[in-house]
């Protein structure tokens, strides 16, 4: 890699470790005010808080009388994508399962990723929270298989597109240049490695 991008890449690395110390800062401090905590994986509101939400929740009958028709005739078809989620979810899973013990690369856990907890949230009503969680599972979802992916390109074909790559995934930048044939030969048995479980 250039030394200028690898420095740059090390700068980026450095300030990604920083911005996620500070996301947790941020979330912990939000937790704080609006008076709810994490204690083994259980999401509690204090009684305040919840009383609050319960006082605000809109009923489904007004949710769905103020809703633009135009969303409620789409929705048959933006809900038609749980088949083929669902099958790719099932699909991920039974790959890596099978596939990423035999060539020794690290599960991805699937629990980093899609994440259900819109539906504690009392102030939405079961529509809202149907939604909400239907769109995490979704985007949940198809980073989990990126990540997925990501490690298997990075075990059989970690180089470089000649193009410019759009929307890269975080292993990326650590693949060889197109075209480097020498670094592809002497180096490809490390960036293997890096993928081993810990």
């Amino acid at each position: 890699m250039n030394m200028n991008i690898s420095a740059i890449a090390s700068r980026i690395a450095m300030l990604e470790g920083e911005l996620e110390r500070q996301i947790e800062l941020d979330i912990e401090e939000k937790r704080h005010k609006l008076h709810y905590s994490i204690e083994k994986g259980k999401i509690n509101f204090e009684s305040e808080a919840s009383a609050l939400q319960k006082r605000l929740r809109q009923g489904v009958v007004a949710f769905l009388w103020e809703a633009p028709v135009a969303s409620l005739l789409v929705a048959p078809m933006i809900y038609s994508l749980i088949v083929p989620l669902f099958l790719l979810d099932l699909w991920v899973q039974l790959y890596q399962a099978v596939c990423f013990p035999v060539y020794g690369i690290a599960k991805v856990e699937r629990s980093r990723y899609v994440l259900l907890d819109r539906g504690h949230l009392q102030y939405l009503n079961w529509i809202e929270r149907l939604n909400c969680n239907y769109c995490g599972y979704a985007n949940g979802l198809v980073a989990y298989a990126r990540e997925i992916a990501a490690r298997t390109e990075q075990y059989f074909c970690p180089i470089k597109h000649a193009f410019r790559c759009s929307g890269a995934h975080s292993h990326y930048d650590e693949f060889f240049d197109f075209g480097d044939a020498r670094a592809y030969k002497e180096e490809l048995s490390r960036l293997r490695a890096e993928l081993r479980p810990e």
